[in-house]
């Protein structure tokens, strides 16, 4: 049975590199509160990761497709992106945006 607050599970197939992105970042998205049911997303976001170190570890850009997934991943992680820089955990409503009457009518 899952609870809250149960960390993510390192799976057995992640490569050496991998589980040290995993141990690195780990911290992070438990702050962020990822938890067990967000394993496997997390475990994506660290083989991609990797992925991505290597190619720039060998001189080579990395494949478009892969940055834009870690982005991706990143923000549904909770450690990248637009609401982690605002500092808001379920994003900036109206109210709490300070430019939210801009272009309206007071």
């Amino acid at each position: 049975m899952i609870t809250a607050g149960d960390p993510p599970i390192v799976p057995s197939y992640l490569s050496p590199a991998a589980q040290e992105i995993w141990l690195e970042e780990i911290s992070r998205v438990m702050l962020a509160g990822v938890t067990e049911r967000d394993s496997s997303l997390f475990a994506t976001y660290c083989s991609t990761e990797a992925l991505v170190r290597a190619a720039f570890i060998a001189g080579e850009p990395p494949p478009a497709a892969y940055l834009t997934e870690l982005r991706r991943m990143r923000e549904l992680l909770g450690i990248a992106g637009p609401r982690v820089r605002q500092g808001a955990k379920n994003g900036v409503t109206q109210t709490e945006n300070p430019f939210a009457r801009n272009g309206r009518k007071v």
